[in-house]
């Protein structure tokens, strides 16, 4: 765009234009050299003053010198000690050397600055304090050091146990099938083994010293790792062996217990580092307030001294600027005279430019500098006006480009850049406009939430960029649906999606969008000419059934996803209420159990078994009780699996154990000297390489014999593998009992009878209750204890509440019971008053104990029998079974 020609304006004087004036350089130049030679003649006059007051400075300096030398080399000295240390503790080994070195150099440089202060009456000593805090510093920096070799072992002891993890589960890998030159290994195994690898390098990396450490991340995978070792068990178990499966199982548990201490160490090194950077920080202080300030008040007289001389000079240095000015302004007078004028008409001319008159033009005359320069006034003003008329027309195509990019970030904000389907801020706009369409037709709206199974997976195997595909495919299948084309699709991230339907009409009609989700992804998909079969799980919920705002629909319609995850993917759920209620319920339970770890809120309680034959208290055995702050008390089957699932479960077992242990000690070295205290042990505890020797120290400690201890384990950890069996002979070998606890239930094997090194089985209960009503549960209770009779074993029968029971199992020798009847679970201060009274009241509940029917002779023969025994104090004939 061209703007049309116009006659340039001129600016003039009122007396005409003026014409150019020589001479006016000859007046500049004498006018400077009178200035010159002031200067000069102040010059001379400033620099013998100031030669004064640097020679009385330079005596200062002289005098003071040693003494600044000693607080720089006491500052350096102690920055060394902090940097050796701190240098020290980061390396891979510790030498002593160097920090020997920095130590004694900052001792010495200590004793330097006290030797120059001395000559100096005027400063004060070094307070006894400071030397004080030098030694805590060096004492700072040898616990800074021992922190880093605990934390390097911590570190190495972990990798080691983590390669030994790794080695146990690459095993089978070393042994699988080859066929026409592959490998065939199991899918699930490789999918553990890129699990523990990603947790190789979450430690890694949390590890390091300059990295922020993410436990949670590092604790999701370990879980993540645990669930799918536990989810493919059977199938593990199966094509790995047994023995292998419990192997990785026992590993994988040290591991994370190694990863706790190692992490604990590092904390515990970065404390003790923060502490020792501040104490530095402190030593730097007192040097500056103990030491360089008492220098600097020695140095303030001596300044004042100088100050006097620099004053002289500032006088002569004025008089000698005032002569300077006044022929400046002399100069300046009629130099302006000049130049006014010129300057004038380039001053307006400059005015009416800046307001847009870009045809202005300044007429020239006058000096030859004030010529020049309306010379390139008048070009610049040319050159803005020819600038002006371009401007214009970018500023029209700019405007252009700044709309369509408008448009294209505003798209962007709303849409995935990957799927260009809206993302999560386009969805929560649509959905509230969609809720008040419902709300004004009193209609209802479906949401669901899609999810892509195993999409991990596909990343991890064929790559991202190949994943980012597989997205892309099935936000094209969504879109393409017709059921969905009156249905609003979006990305929530990752591999999660949402669709948003309006028109449902009844409950019905989400479970045929849900399944036609299902089935539409039953068809493979092509993706990059590779056709692929995926499938997807799907929670729905429907407004105004389940929720009534966007953020409740949202969470309802997630909770449905989870649910459907649950039941094994590939399927689709409907929200129902029960699904919040059990996520708060869960997340309930985990919070207050992790309060409980800390206040210590659990307790133990006490329940004997007793011999009628004896009519003595053989064992008690602890039960874990939780009281709450408002006097509930929990049993452990309602919060067990919470505990196992967050790992808690480790903690409050070796605090039971550890207190059963302590109470059975009291008892043993007082009222009760043959103690003798069960507790069950959980997995975790008994898969712990340090379990033993924990448990031996233990004892050790309270001075408890081994025999007083015994260990109930339920059948489903006593499996015969060789780790467990190795660890269970350690306790027999120490003189622990073993007892397997509940058999009769769950997958009882007579293998474990055999091949595990156990000294009691425990009857469980579901079998005693109805020992008493006929049927087939006598027979199978005598042949247990026939069977555990004839293979050296102890037999108990646990849950005996009624006398009838009692009367059934006292037709067999050597049983002891186990029961409300006996007793309810007792606290701690109870149980000797129990010991003591306990004849007496198992010879009345053996005498109120009535015979069973079936062979009444005998069996009244044998109540007889015992309860003559009891009257006369006599032991019975056959004593139970022996410990081996």
């Amino acid at each position: 765009m061209e703007l049309p020609e116009s006659r340039p304006e001129r600016i003039e004087s009122g007396e005409g234009a003026p014409r150019r004036q020589p001479g006016m350089a000859l007046r500049v130049a004498i006018g400077f050299l009178a200035v010159a030679i002031t200067v000069v003649v102040a010059n001379i006059a400033t620099q013998r003053s100031a030669r004064e007051a640097r020679e009385k400075v330079r005596e200062l300096l002289i005098q003071h010198e040693p003494l600044v030398r000693a607080i720089e080399s006491l500052s350096a000295a102690v920055s060394l000690y902090e940097r050796v240390v701190i240098d020290q503790s980061e390396t891979s080994a510790i030498a002593q050397q160097p920090v020997k070195a920095a130590a004694q150099r900052m001792t010495d440089a200590a004793n330097d600055y006290a030797e120059a202060a001395s000559r100096f009456d005027e400063l004060d000593r070094p307070a006894s304090a400071f030397h004080a805090e030098l030694s805590n510093f060096r004492k700072a920096g040898e616990d800074l050091l021992s922190s880093s070799a605990a934390r390097r072992a911590r570190m190495r002891d972990y990798w080691t146990r983590f390669d030994t993890l790794e080695a146990s589960l690459n095993a089978p890998q070393a042994k699988a099938v080859r066929f026409a030159g592959a490998v065939f290994a199991s899918e699930k195994l490789m999918d553990l083994a890129r699990t523990l690898a990603g947790i190789r390098e979450q430690v890694s990396a949390a590890a390091s010293l300059s990295s922020p450490r993410s436990a949670q991340l590092i604790i999701g995978s370990e879980n993540a790792f645990r669930s799918s070792l536990q989810l493919h068990s059977a199938e593990l178990a199966k094509l790995h062996g047994q023995a292998w499966f419990e192997q990785v199982k026992t590993n994988f548990n040290a591991v994370v217990t190694g990863r706790r201490a190692a992490f604990q160490s590092i904390d515990t090194f970065n404390e003790q580092s923060v502490m020792f950077r501040d104490r530095a920080a402190d030593i730097s202080g007192m040097i500056v307030t103990q030491l360089v300030e008492p220098a600097r008040r020695a140095l303030a007289n001596a300044d004042r001294l100088a100050v006097q001389a620099s004053d002289r000079a500032d006088r002569h240095l004025g008089w000698a600027s005032g002569a300077t000015l006044l022929l400046l302004l002399i100069i300046a007078v009629a130099t302006v005279t000049g130049v006014t004028a010129p300057v004038r008409r380039l001053t307006e001319a400059t005015r009416r430019l800046a307001a847009g008159a870009v045809r202005t033009r300044v007429v020239r005359g006058g000096v030859r500098e004030l010529d020049t320069l309306a010379e390139a006034f008048n070009q610049m003003a040319e050159q803005l006006q020819q600038a002006q008329n371009a401007v214009r027309v970018h500023q029209l195509e700019l405007e252009a480009r700044v709309d369509e990019r408008t448009r294209e970030l505003n798209h962007l904000a709303h849409h995935d850049p990957l799927t260009d389907l809206p993302n999560r801020r386009h969805l929560l706009a649509h959905l509230e406009e969609a809720l008040d369409r419902a709300r004004l037709r009193n209609g209802r709206l479906a949401l669901l939430f899609i999810d892509l199974d195993n999409f991990k997976t596909i990343n991890d195997s064929m790559g991202h960029a190949f994943g980012d595909r597989v997205l892309q495919a099935v936000s094209e299948r969504l879109r393409m649906n017709s059921l969905f084309s009156r249905s609003f699709s979006a990305r929530l991230g990752g591999d999660e999606f949402t669709v948003v339907c309006e028109e449902v009409n009844q409950l019905g009609d989400v479970e045929r969008l849900a399944r036609s989700v299902l089935e539409e992804f039953q068809r493979s998909l092509s993706v990059h000419g590779r056709e692929l079969r995926i499938s997807v799980s799907v929670g729905a919920c429907v407004f105004p059934d389940h929720a009534s705002d966007s953020h409740a629909l949202l969470r309802a319609a997630d909770s449905a996803l989870f649910r459907s995850k649950e039941l094994g993917r590939n399927c689709w759920s409907l929200y129902a209420p029960q699904l919040l209620e059990a996520a708060a319920s869960r997340f309930k339970v985990e919070q207050s159990l992790r309060r409980a770890v800390e206040r210590g809120e659990f307790e133990l309680l006490y329940q004997p078994e007793v011999c009628f034959e004896t009519l003595e208290t053989h064992t008690v055995e602890a039960l874990l009780r939780w009281r709450q702050p408002d006097g509930n008390v929990v049993s452990p089957a309602d919060f067990f699996t919470v505990a196992e699932q967050t790992g808690l479960i480790t903690d409050i077992s070796d605090w039971a154990l550890r207190t059963a242990i302590q109470t059975a000690a009291v008892w043993h070295h007082g009222p009760w000297p043959k103690a003798r205290v069960a507790v069950n042990v959980s997995s975790q505890q008994l898969l712990s390489p340090s379990f033993v020797s924990r448990l031996q120290a233990l004892l050790q400690q309270h001075r408890l014999p081994a025999q007083c201890l015994e260990l109930e384990l339920t059948e489903n950890i006593l499996q015969t593998g060789a780790n467990t069996i190795a660890t269970l002979k350690r306790l027999r070998e120490l003189g622990v009992s073993i007892a397997l606890d509940d058999f009769g239930t769950g997958y009882s094997s007579l293998t474990s009878l055999e091949r595990l090194p156990l000294t009691r089985v425990k009857i469980d209960r579901s079998l005693v209750t109805t020992v008493d009503t006929g049927g087939r549960s006598p027979a199978i209770v005598r042949s247990i204890i026939g069977l555990c009779h004839s293979l050296g074993l102890q037999v108990t029968a646990e849950g005996v509440e009624r006398p009838s029971q009692l009367g059934v199992l006292l037709t067999d020798r050597g049983v002891q019971v186990q029961g409300y009847l006996v007793s309810r679970p007792i606290n701690a201060a109870t149980v000797p008053v129990f010991i003591d009274q306990a004849r007496a009241h198992l010879e009345h509940l053996m005498i109120a104990a009535p015979p069973p029917a079936v062979d009444a002779d005998n069996n009244t023969t044998r109540l007889r029998t015992l309860r003559a025994s009891s009257a006369r104090g006599a032991r019975p004939a056959r004593a139970p079974a022996d410990e081996k």
